[in-house]
């Protein structure tokens, strides 16, 4: 980790130094002897220069760090920082967590402000996007061996490198002008056997044309396991734990708990062969092969503990994805004239992930007493308790498999340029970037909800011919081709689920190809299920067109004030981006299990203008070693939405060499992005805490009981429908969610202070301290659901824009009044951001005589203040010390290289976190016991040995999270994965020449 306040962008020739076991933490110092050039340039800035300071801080990771800590995932490494923490990792992208087509995705998030915030840049340039509609970079495309450094910036980028930078710049930044051959190979696995990945990487680069020239090819694979729950004892049911409603507390009693661990949490209403209601109160009272239902104990909300329901621990799917991911780079240059280099780099990127979530899930399916597979048993009592009407089946449907993803994204990347000097103080760089990212999300098992119902309302073939039973069992559309029933009350939808208003999937009649399904049984017929699924598969293209050029330099020596001479940069770009994203035909009919999906195509293109200016005002005088300001503009003209202007003035004031005071304040905008401008209205589904329910109705502000209640009047409900409303909905709701192009752009005012020491009476010591402050206005937010549902009830009075996002069913709804059925979800410039805090950093080699050569880095924050303003004069909802979210942060790596060993520790630690909001705890002090409000600290350490014999060939192995901590209760991924103690071992080779 370099701690320096920005590092260089342009970098030496790299390789030599891969296989020495030497320090990864270099002072500003060590990177000035190693660096190859008289001027560098820092990410941040455009202007060359000999001086490493700059107003905005940058937090520079070595490459050698990455390498050192084992880390084959770039994402999950940078999440260890403070400025990342809150990045989208594999974790969050498997299973039932990963949104259409997200599964294996890893986005960089810079200060908790959103991945759309965070601008990720390869060598100081744009990068194509990997997820249509946005601008978000899986990291998965970065070529990790090829990472010198990455450098951090936090805040107030847009005036260098445009929109999408408000909260700040990631830029990798890759080798240059590489000759030899490198190869690491490495093979890590859990101590538990699991969760293996492998990693390959080989570059080899050759000069040629007397040095005039460069040639160089790298290729990178790696591969890492999909991770199970089941695969850890304590993440099974019977033992992990699941907050929910304490049953023993139904007067809210402030010095009993509202909510207590469960175990063994199952869903109360639910069951893989189906949870049978026949006296039609919404309860089961069977299960499918005819046994008692058994309620286990209630565990408040929709959950039991025990009991017959489907168990909650195993319902998500996988925790970590298969991923597997293939980057090749070829990097070349050629001094075409004295000075005068031309450059092309191109990149094919592959990576393929996959992961299996929940199943298909029906609730109150109507099913007719004549269905040859229901249990006599079940049928008496159903024409005991209700008649002939019917009973009612809630299914985990586990035997028809779980829904999946497999994705394949790969990614075209060019870049062709010419750069070089127009004066010994003055060079050019003329770039046009051309990138393209494809991407095929192939959907598993996914069902067609006609052909379900066909399959499930099974009849004797001759029982309803003519009478008499025969006992060959069909599908009764195969007979009587019109009787493809609806379902008045299925997933507790408003309306009805009517086929005979839609397209069916199949023909019924006696060639249909239907195959009878046993609802009451998790062992079906040959061809039932093959049936029933098909897979669909979306895709997309997303491409981008960037033309920079730009003159940068110092204006010369005849002008200056009493000071170095004055830096400039000036230059335009010229930047087209379309996207392109097209459903398969089965999803965009409405008839299958999953979402109703439509095409979305947008474009738009952008012309800029920007500027930079640095003035040193005095250097090396008394009291004033250095007082300097600078200053940058950029003027956008977007076909979208107009002109925006973006602007940053920042100082530096050094009165000792030891001490430099350095300053920010920057003007961003962000504008909108294709999806946020022109996505289609997709259907979406989300699960929801009713804001109405008895145990959430005090958690709002004054007015949210009164606006509970004028909608249950507003409804029809009465009095007795109102007193036993309970708010639950045990399945996600369906919805629409979609773009807006009225949209404009958002804000961000960004306010950075800080000082660095580097005393002169400790050689070698980095010290520091960096205030930041962002706001941004008019963000661009899409509410979830629960918080429109809150943001209805908690405002003065039901006219206003959520409440016309949320539908409910009425009261003469039979089975659940008042509940909310449906919502529509829609961006809007309404939204304000805000963090504040402190960075803290520190360097410090040591070099001795005898015992080799220590060095330490540590990289620290404090969070002051993260929060988030849905609506203008909303409430505010204060993040700090939340989930992801801590109030103190620490990385600290310590390094000791001696003869041909290298020892690399690392440490991570964030302080606790609470479980559940700011706002539900001030509103609910007793929501749970004490010693379950806050998530533990995360406390990790990891550690690796190097050994290097000669010059050619190194060897090294290492654990992390040495002492094994794992996920606190009722968690997980959180703090830490669940994956556990990680072992690894790997080599690499260097070799000077490849001729």
């Amino acid at each position: 980790m370099l701690s320096a306040p920005a590092m260089a962008q342009d970098v030496p020739p790299a390789g030599a130094q891969d296989n020495q076991a030497s320090s990864p933490i270099l002072t500003p110092e060590e990177l000035s002897e190693t660096d190859s050039a008289d001027q560098i340039i820092v990410t941040g800035t455009r202007i060359r220069s000999q001086q490493f300071d700059q107003p905005n801080p940058v937090v520079s990771v070595s490459g050698d760090l990455i390498q050192n800590t084992g880390a084959t995932n770039i994402t999950g490494f940078l999440a260890d920082f403070p400025a990342l923490t809150g990045s989208s990792d594999s974790n969050d992208n498997s299973g039932s967590n990963a949104g259409i087509g997200g599964v294996g995705l890893n986005l960089l998030d810079l200060r908790n402000l959103g991945t759309q915030r965070t601008l990720v840049l390869v060598d100081g340039r744009r990068h194509v996007s990997s997820v249509p509609g946005s601008a978000s970079i899986d990291t998965n495309t970065i070529p990790l061996d090829l990472v010198v450094r990455t450098d951090i910036v936090t805040g107030g980028a847009s005036s260098i490198y445009g929109a999408d930078a408000v909260s700040g710049v990631v830029n990798f930044v890759l080798r240059q002008d590489f000759e030899g051959i490198t190869a690491r190979v490495q093979s890590g696995i859990s101590d538990e056997g699991d969760t293996g990945n492998q990693f390959l990487a080989v570059t080899a680069g050759q000069n040629f044309a007397g040095g005039r020239g460069n040639i160089a090819v790298s290729l990178e694979y790696s591969q890492e396991s999909r991770f199970l729950r089941e695969q850890r004892r304590r993440l099974r049911p019977e033992n992990f734990a699941t907050f929910s409603d304490n049953v023993n507390d139904p007067d809210d009693d402030p010095n009993v708990p509202d909510q207590i661990p469960y175990y063994d949490v199952r869903y109360f209403d639910s069951n893989p062969i189906g949870a049978i209601d026949t006296n039609l109160d919404f309860t089961p009272d069977f299960i499918g092969n005819g046994s008692v239902f058994d309620p286990g104990t209630y565990a408040g909300g929709i959950f039991q503990s025990g009991g017959s329901g489907t168990p909650v621990a195993t319902y998500g799917g996988e925790l970590l994805p298969r991923i597997e991911r293939f980057v090749s780079n070829l990097l070349f240059s050629y001094e075409v004239l004295p000075n005068i280099k031309a450059y092309v780099q191109g990149k094919y990127a592959r990576v393929e992930s996959d992961s299996e979530g929940q199943p298909t899930f029906d609730f109150t399916i109507l099913t007719p007493l004549d269905n040859a597979f229901l249990p006599d048993n079940i049928r008496a009592q159903a024409i005991a308790d209700a008649g002939n009407f019917g009973v009612l089946v809630n299914r985990d449907n586990l035997d028809i498999g779980r829904r999946g993803q497999n994705n394949k994204r790969e990614t075209y990347r060019s870049v062709v340029g010419v750069r070089g000097d127009v004066t010994s103080n003055v060079e050019f760089d003329v770039s046009y970037v051309y990138g393209r990212s494809d991407a095929r999300l192939l959907q598993t098992r996914t069902r067609f909800n006609d052909r379900f119902f066909a399959a499930i309302d099974a009849v004797d073939e001759g029982q309803v011919l003519n009478g008499t039973p025969n006992g060959n069992i069909v599908c009764r559309s195969n007979i009587a081709p019109a009787s493809l029933s609806n379902q008045p009350f299925y997933n507790f939808q408003s309306a009805p689920f009517d086929f005979d208003a839609q397209q069916l999937s199949f023909t019924p009649g006696p060639n249909s190809g239907c195959v009878p399904f046993n609802l009451f049984s998790d062992q079906q017929a040959p061809g039932a299920i093959d049936f029933l699924l098909t897979d669909a598969v979306d895709t997309s293209r997303i491409q981008q067109h960037v033309v920079n050029a730009f003159v940068s330099g110092t204006i010369g020596d005849n002008i200056r004030l009493w000071g170095d001479a004055i830096g400039f940069a000036v230059g335009g770009e010229y930047r087209f981006e379309k996207s392109e994203s097209f459903p398969d035909p089965v999803n965009t009919t409405g008839l299958t299990f999953g979402n109703a999906l439509f095409p979305e195509t947008g474009s738009f293109d952008v012309w800029e203008a920007f500027g930079e200016l640095n003035v040193p005002i005095i250097s090396n005088r008394p009291f004033a070693e250095e007082l300097s300001i600078n200053g940058a503009v950029r003027i956008s003209d977007y076909s979208t939405i107009g002109t925006a202007t973006t602007y940053s003035i920042g100082g530096i004031y050094a009165p000792i060499r030891d001490v430099r005071f350095r300053g920010t304040y920057a003007r961003a905008v962000r504008a909108p992005n294709i999806g946020e401008l022109f996505g289609p209205q997709n259907q979406t589904f989300s699960f929801i805490e009713d804001p109405c329910a008895p145990q959430n109705i005090n958690d709002g502000t004054s007015t949210r009981v009164a606006n509970c209640q004028a909608i249950f009047q507003q409804l029809g409900l009465n009095a007795q429908q109102i007193a036993d409303f309970t708010g639950d909905v045990s399945s996600s709701l369906p919805g629409l969610a979609g773009g807006n192009p009225d949209l404009s752009e958002e804000t961000a005012t960004t306010w950075t202070a800080g000082v660095v020491l580097r005393p002169s009476f400790i050689p070698r010591l980095n010290v520091s301290v960096d205030f930041y402050d962002v706001r941004i206005e008019d963000a661009i937010s899409t509410p979830a659901l629960d918080r429109v549902a809150e943001l209805c009830v908690d405002a003065p009075d039901l006219n206003n824009q959520f409440c016309d996002a949320i539908d409910r069913n009425p009261g003469t709804n039979p089975s659940a009044p008042g509940v909310v059925s449906g919502f529509r979800l829609l961006p809007q410039n309404v939204a304000e951001f805000t963090t504040r805090g402190i960075d803290f950093t520190v360097a410090y080699s040591l070099p001795t005589s005898s015992l080799g050569t220590f060095g330490v880095g540590i990289r620290g924050n404090y969070l002051d203040r993260l929060t988030f303003i849905a609506v203008p004069g909303g409430n505010t909802i204060n993040s700090k010390g939340t989930v992801n979210a801590p109030e103190w942060q620490v990385n600290a790596n310590v390094n000791w290289s001696i003869d041909k060993y290298l020892v690399t520790y690392r440490m991570n630690y964030f302080s606790k976190t609470s479980r559940f909001t700011n706002e539900q705890i001030a509103a609910d002090p007793d929501i749970v016991a004490p010693e379950f409000l806050y998530f533990d600290e995360r406390f990790t350490h990891d550690v690796q040995l190097a050994i290097a014999p000669n010059d050619r060939f190194s060897f090294y192995m290492g654990v992390n999270n040495v002492f094994n901590q794992e996920p606190d209760i009722g968690s997980t991924f959180y703090p830490v994965a669940a994956t556990g103690r990680y072992i690894y071992a790997g080599a690499r080779m260097s070799i000077d020449r490849l001729f």
